[in-house]
């Protein structure tokens, strides 16, 4: 039987509709699920489509439903746990940390760094939160159902507040930003920044393109920088000597320090 689900935010999380989107390419393209994003009044909505009851609140099997939609459950349970541990704490710690710092791409790979500590553990906590329904509410969710989840990250904001003054002093906030970033769980050996087309491109150590999400809304800059932060490479090579120059570039070597290596083509 078919079954429609609707995931839904106010515009507060349009990009995260779409990586959730992006998450269901598989299906899509075995014509198993149809997807599409469309505006109603204020609110963007997702509305996904297949057959077979696929509420499953987690991958467990349920009876009757199929082996497809359960694969599919599991997946809108996992890209929406992404988006809870991404775009929902970024903007919690974004919103409560009063810190002035001038230097946006610095300022917003600060909020990245806070964001991307203890993953593991927020991703098994939001995943356990996820609970489909026929009508999710991205904002709404975010708003009303992830109280353990704020708690924690309130723990940070509150310590990064309580030290506000210190930590804008000259020197002590970039140092502080290096200190996260080298302390964050590596997620690759290492990455390789191109220039293509005029844009830096990151590939992974087979050259191959590496998917990460961060939001799609962001700076070419900020979106990079995003990038490497929740990767958090061992090593960061930079081919060409134009990528080198690249004013982005000046920031990642400072931020990233010895792992960033220039190779010479």
């Amino acid at each position: 039987m078919a079954h429609e689900i609707f995931i839904s935010t106010d515009g507060t999380f349009l990009s995260s509709l779409r990586y959730i989107d992006t998450r269901l390419e598989p299906f899509k393209k075995s014509g198993e699920v149809t997807a599409r994003i469309t505006k109603t009044g204020e609110r963007s909505v997702l509305t996904v489509a297949f057959d077979g009851a696929a509420r499953a609140q987690t991958a467990k099997e349920r009876k009757g439903d199929s082996d497809t939609a359960r694969k599919i459950a599991a997946v809108l349970v996992d890209a929406i746990a992404d988006v809870v541990i991404t775009d929902c704490k970024f903007h919690f710690i974004e919103s409560s940390i009063k810190l002035s710092i001038e230097d946006k791409i610095c300022h917003h790979a600060f909020i990245r760094a806070l964001s991307s500590f203890d993953r593991s553990t927020d991703k098994a906590i939001a995943k356990s939160l996820v609970h489909l329904s026929e009508n999710f509410l991205l904002d709404s969710f975010y708003a009303f159902s992830i109280d353990t989840l704020k708690q924690r990250w309130q723990e940070v904001c509150a310590l990064a507040n309580d030290n506000a003054c210190f930590l804008v002093c000259d020197g002590t906030f970039r140092e502080l930003l290096r200190f996260l970033i080298s302390n964050l769980e590596s997620h690759a050996p290492e990455v390789h920044l191109f220039n293509r087309a005029g844009r830096v491109e990151m590939l992974a150590n087979n050259l191959k393109p590496i998917n990460v999400y961060v939001n799609d809304e962001l700076p070419e800059a900020a979106a990079l920088v995003s990038k490497l932060i929740q990767i958090a490479p061992k090593r960061i090579f930079l081919h060409q000597e134009d990528v080198a120059k690249s004013p982005v570039i000046d920031i990642i070597q400072n931020l990233f320090g010895g792992c960033v290596q220039v190779v010479q083509n």
